[in-house]
């Protein structure tokens, strides 16, 4: 086994198209009006990931892990507080003005409330076609053109153009969205937990439809979630978050069949069985709360939770380790799994 200190290496037999190196981002919250500042909340705490052109990576782990705030520094809606991101090899870490509008273009975020996130104000046309308008990007009527046939692509009728967004229904207006990212031919997608607020019904609908838009437009996708059946259903690699560090990485079926971390196996041991002639795995109840990111505990975060923790854990934290076959987990135990 070998520590690793930049992105694992390895993935698909596919070019590299995203890459971000010991990625930080830190907040300095405030106690109060009158009080001084409180800390420094490290919502992303040095995450070094590659992803490959054309495949899917799922990043998963409990609300406030900062797996959303990665997916925000990589479009650059958060500015990092060190690190690189490289886009196709070209740092994009400090872009501004027409550059930055330039990546942008290449780089887009399907949100995860479908209303909110949709101006109430403008018909579902207007939102599809503003980035074109943004971007300068064809006639007018060209853009009217191109809009019906983007809501065509993902289940809406040109007809449906002129109605607002209250006039949808989840779904619909998730399906919006998704027309919106794609109205600049991006080739990468951050889907920041984009069937959440969805029916379940629904979420199998848009889940399949963005399956079959990848393939079509040949997406890369990063798949943000806090739904583990949601993100083994369309990964291709899963990473796994806590208190803002990547504690396992691992081909789909790899994480599923043998998790290596105690954090990993707690979560998998609670996602529910569909079928009752299928083995359950044995649940796994964590003790305590999810520490605070702005005083997480000494060496491994999670030894506080963790059933397997031994003196070495309170002390060192342990490194991200290639166990081979793609599979990367960061545990002093990891061996006893």
């Amino acid at each position: 086994m070998k520590e690793q200190s930049q992105a694992p290496e390895t993935g698909p037999d596919r070019s590299l198209i995203l890459e971000t190196r010991d990625l930080k981002k830190y907040f300095s919250p405030r106690g109060g009006v009158f009080s001084s500042r409180a800390g420094t909340l490290k919502a992303v705490d040095g995450v070094s990931l590659k992803l490959f052109e054309g495949e899917v990576l799922g990043l998963v782990g409990e609300s406030g892990c900062g797996k959303s705030t990665y997916g925000k520094l990589i479009v650059k809606l958060e500015e990092p507080t060190g690190g690189e991101i490289l886009f196709r090899g070209v740092e994009i870490t400090g872009l501004a003005g027409a550059e930055l509008k330039k990546y942008r273009r290449a780089a887009q975020l399907i949100f995860q409330d479908p209303y909110s996130s949709l101006n109430p104000r403008k018909s579902a046309g207007s939102i599809i076609g503003e980035p074109l308008k943004i971007h300068d990007i064809l006639e007018p009527r060209e853009r009217d053109a191109e809009v019906a046939r983007l809501m065509e692509i993902v289940g809406l009728t040109s007809e449906q153009a002129r109605r607002y967004p209250h006039e949808f229904s989840g779904g619909q207006r998730q399906r919006i969205g998704i027309a919106r990212a794609l109205a600049l031919k991006p080739s990468l997608i951050i889907a920041d937990e984009p069937v959440s607020a969805l029916d379940v019904s629904i979420q199998a609908q848009i889940l399949n439809l963005m399956k079959d838009l990848q393939k079509e437009f040949g997406l890369t996708y990063l798949f943000i979630s806090h739904d583990l059946s949601v993100v083994e259903h369309i990964s291709d690699r899963v990473g796994v978050m806590y208190l803002g560090k990547i504690v396992e990485l691992a081909p789909r079926g790899a994480l599923y069949e043998t998790p290596l971390h105690p954090y990993t196996r707690a979560l998998l041991s609670a996602v529910p069985v569909p079928d009752p002639n299928l083995e359950r795995r044995k649940r796994i109840v964590l003790s305590g709360d999810v520490p605070s990111p702005i005083d997480p505990p000494a060496g491994c975060h999670f030894h506080p939770r963790c059933p397997m923790k031994g003196d070495i854990c309170e002390i060192e934290a342990p490194a991200l380790r290639d166990f081979g076959c793609g599979h990367f987990a960061s545990c002093h135990f990891a061996e006893l799994t």
